[in-house]
């Protein structure tokens, strides 16, 4: 049986056993079992530069990958301390904002409504586009909106206020006021109307009119809605107050002066 022949490098090294009982031959046929291939004893016999090799191509590749890295950690670090920054300021404006309103808050503002006259009131006789016959209502009403801002740094923006004019739950007229504006430390009057005309009242017109000829006279709910706020610092804070006033009117028939006068009138502040 022949043995098969393995083709290596030139050069060869002795087994342990043979260096042992043959101490004088260094070289051995390429036919010998117990022979190895240099490659082998490449390996064991430079340990420390094989090492060296691995280590150095370690570091390089190491090296290179830092240097690869370097300008994206750098970027990095210059957005982390840019966003920092950014928190830190923000953080600061806020606290100061806060200490500055908290110095500077404003008091809640006082409204009151205050009623003038009814420079009209008539209720006539006609017909509505169906053919019925019912009272028709026109009337005119002032009012005067007093509000009184106690703060001395913040203006005051009130909304357009709402008002209605009601009897029991009807509403006959309703009106829809501008915007306001109120100084800081000031006490401001505005003078607002509400009215209607033509108004149909059907049955409610002919109980209205026998309540004006009465001498209990004619109740009437008069109410206004608002909403007024402080704008601190561009609106970021933005304090908000809700107005709602009633006022309780009594109306008669003048017949000597042919006028409607009123006899009562009180005005209270809801919320």
């Amino acid at each position: 049986m022949e043995k098969r022949e393995e083709h290596y490098s030139n050069y060869y090294v002795q087994s342990p056993s043979s260096v042992f009982h043959d101490p004088e031959s260094e070289f051995q046929s390429p036919t010998r079992s117990d022979s190895a291939p240099l490659v082998l004893a490449h390996v064991n016999e430079f340990p420390r530069y094989s090492y060296f090799l691995r280590n150095s191509q370690k570091n390089f590749s190491y090296e290179d990958d830092e240097k690869r890295l370097m300008p994206l950690r750098s970027s990095n670090s210059g957005w982390w301390i840019v966003l920092q920054i950014g928190w830190r300021f923000l953080f600061s404006f806020g606290v100061a904002l806060l200490v500055f309103y908290i110095a500077t808050q404003p008091p809640h503002p006082n409204i009151s409504l205050r009623i003038g006259r009814f420079n009209q009131f008539i209720l006539e006789e006609g017909v509505d586009s169906h053919g019925v016959s019912t009272k028709f209502l026109s009337c005119n009403c002032s009012a005067k909106l007093i509000v009184d801002n106690k703060s001395n740094v913040f203006d005051l923006h009130i909304h357009p206020p709402s008002i209605k004019l009601l009897f029991g739950p009807l509403n006959f007229a309703k009106a829809q006021g501008p915007k306001l504006y109120a100084l800081s430390h000031e006490s401001t009057t505005f003078r607002l109307y509400i009215g209607t005309k033509n108004q149909a009242m059907y049955g409610a017109g002919r109980e209205m009119e026998d309540m004006l000829k009465s001498r209990a006279g004619l109740p009437l709910i008069l109410r206004m809605s608002l909403i007024s706020d402080f704008r601190v610092v561009w609106s970021i804070i933005n304090p908000k107050y809700h107005h709602k006033v009633e006022c309780l009117l009594l109306l008669a028939d003048d017949e000597r002066h042919n006028q409607i006068i009123m006899l009562r009138k009180k005005c209270r502040l809801v919320s």
